[in-house]
């Protein structure tokens, strides 16, 4: 009960925090656009699955981190002239039929009062909404239909706003989009306290699969077991899980997740939770029998000693092409000597030639995303690792039915992936508690 109470108690202050954030990266983005500036961002939109059943909701990455609301019509605007700025969110009127239906819906105070936000109003309170003639007009260009039905409502109570007006002076059309991506880059304490929360989580649940794995089991059911592991500590899938099994690992996002267990083969699990929107990101590859053979032990054993020199190689100064190029020597390093590739490390590098077993790239940035949207390259020159960003380390190796290499290697997909922080002197792994050597993979599977 206390662990349960001390859980609860960090997840509040964790979330106390955040709050704080929220003010701060709209200071930050009104700080980053131009002078006589309005901002329109808008909250995610439910989602039809079929007739009249919706998908559950999941706000808009973006619109969560400017405000760490998690309701769908909302609208955000911002304007910036001169020394003055507001904040306004714009929101429906709670209603009897939501209330039935649905729940009843925030009221403006309440907004206000949760989410710090200095005015509020209702749809139906357009009228009394200013906005003045701006030079420039922010918005995520994904948005455009949706801003222009809301400017046709404007102008039918402001008719003196030019937005529409058929003449020069139309604001200039700017994304909101990658200045937002770009402010996500780098994660606040919050953000990694979130993270690292998911990744935990996703953590255990690793490892509850890899007590639980034997032959005979449907793919669909360790799916199952991650998931309800993930629901139990109130976390989502950060994405549809990959559960792949023998030769369904050499397909990089299979995701059909049927077939049946067998005891000869490998299990590749790519699934992570996703805690209060910001996702985890983990792989691992498991012998379904509890022991790795020879082939695999070889193949695995040439991953993870990629993997482990490119997580050495993180730290500040350094790129994510830096940490790919360190996952490549050694991934080709290893299938030279399994004699999988042939010829020198160096001429096998420079004609790709490993691209044949691994296609991908070594990671990605993580947080509100599980791939993060932010750019990897400022003015054609890539992004040098910061602390407080956050990325994955993901190598691996695909090999298919093929002649010229030997029939034990066949059908062997591996991917280790761990989640990856910059600190001030290097990096912390975040997805640490999942075993991954082959000692203690096999030491845990053979108490299941």
């Amino acid at each position: 009960f206390m662990i349960l109470l001390k859980n609860l108690f960090n997840i509040y202050l964790i979330k106390k925090m955040i709050n704080k954030d929220f003010k701060r990266r709209r200071d930050f983005l009104i700080s980053k656009i131009e002078d006589n500036s309005i901002v329109f961002l808008f909250s995610g939109l439910e989602k039809s699955r079929n007739n009249d059943v919706n998908y559950k909701f999941r706000q808009s990455s973006n619109f969560f981190y400017l405000t760490g609301i998690n309701n769908p019509s909302l609208l955000l605007i911002i304007t910036k002239i001169g020394n003055r700025h507001s904040t306004t969110l714009v929101c429906d009127r709670p209603n009897d039929i939501d209330k039935i239906w649905h729940g009843q819906l925030p009221s403006k105070s309440s907004y206000k009062n949760e989410f710090g936000i200095q005015n509020v109003l209702y749809f139906d309170e357009l009228s009394s909404l200013e906005l003045n003639d701006t030079k420039n007009m922010y918005f995520e260009f994904a948005d455009e239909n949706r801003l222009n039905e809301f400017i046709d409502n404007l102008n039918l109570t402001q008719p003196q706003s030019r937005y529409l007006r058929n003449n020069t002076s139309r604001s200039t059309k700017i994304d909101l989009s990658n200045l937002i991506f770009d402010m996500r880059r780098i994660k606040s304490k919050s953000e990694v306290s979130l993270i690292r929360h998911a990744a935990k989580i996703s953590a255990n649940a690793h490892v509850n699969i890899m007590k639980s794995c034997k032959s005979g089991l449907k793919e669909y059911e360790v799916e199952a077991n991650f998931i309800k592991y993930c629901m139990s500590e109130r976390c989502q899938q950060a994405y549809p899980a990959i559960v792949a099994s023998g030769k369904n690992a050499c397909v990089l996002h299979y995701t059909k997740n049927n077939a049946i267990l067998r005891s000869n083969n490998l299990l590749l699990v790519d699934a992570a939770a996703e805690y209060d929107n910001y996702a985890s990101d983990i792989t691992r590859t498991i012998p379904i029998s509890g022991k790795f053979n020879e082939f695999q032990k070889k193949i695995y054993e040439i991953v993870l000693k990629a993997q482990t020199m490119a997580i050495k190689a993180c730290k500040p100064g350094k790129t994510l092409i830096d940490i790919h190029n360190v996952a490549v020597k050694y991934i080709t390093k290893g299938l030279i000597e399994a004699k999988i590739l042939t010829g020198k490390l160096e001429r096998n590098i420079k004609e790709e030639k490993y691209k044949k077993y691994y296609m991908h790239n070594t990671g990605h940035w993580l947080g509100l995303d599980v791939h993060d949207p932010s750019s990897y390259s400022n003015n054609g020159k890539p992004i040098k690792l910061k602390p407080g960003m956050i990325f994955t380390v993901e190598p691996g190796i695909y090999i298919n039915k093929e002649t010229g290499i030997d029939k034990g290697f066949h059908n062997i997909g591996v991917r280790i992936e761990d989640d990856i922080l910059i600190t001030d002197s290097g990096c912390e792994v975040l997805s640490r508690d999942v075993p991954k050597s082959v000692k203690d993979i096999e030491k845990l599977m053979s108490h299941a």
